[in-house]
C-alpha cells in the first residue's frame, strides 16, 4: 500500500527532497489492518522521478526524408521533438502565422493542423 502526499507546488528536477513523519496521538495514524501504527521517521531521502523540463524548442527539419514537402494543396512541415508537439486546439498556430510563396506569389494558408 502507498501513501501519496500532494505538495503545494511542483518540485523541480534539481531540488533535493526529504520527508519526515511524526506519528500523531489519536486515531489519525498510518496503520496496518492489524492495528499496528507506523513509526515516526525523519529526513528520509526521496527518489526524484520528475523528468527534466523540456526546454528545447521544436526545430523545422530541412534535410533528408523529413524536409518540407508539398503534395497537391498539402504542405507538410516536420519538426524535431515530434513526440512532444502540442496538438491541443487552443495552441494551434493561426493560418496567418505562415507565409507560403509559389513562384514568388503568395498562396494563402487556409488551415493548420498539428499531429503529435
Amino acid at each position: 500500500k502507498t501513501v501519496t502526499l500532494t505538495l503545494s507546488r511542483t518540485v523541480a528536477t534539481a531540488e533535493t527532497v526529504t520527508v519526515s513523519y511524526t506519528k500523531p496521538t489519536g486515531d489519525n495514524v498510518i496503520q496496518d489492518a492489524a492495528g499496528n501504527d507506523a513509526v515516526s521517521f525523519s529526513d528520509q531521502a526521496v527518489t526524484h522521478s520528475t523528468s527534466a523540463a523540456d526546454t528545447a524548442a521544436p526545430q523545422l527539419i530541412t534535410t533528408g526524408d523529413s524536409r518540407p514537402k508539398v503534395t497537391g494543396n498539402q504542405l507538410v512541415l516536420s519538426f524535431s521533438d515530434t513526440g512532444n508537439l502540442d496538438a491541443d486546439a487552443t495552441h494551434k498556430p493561426a493560418s496567418g502565422a505562415f507565409t507560403v510563396l509559389v513562384n514568388g506569389v503568395a498562396n494563402a494558408v487556409t488551415n493548420v493542423s498539428v499531429e503529435p
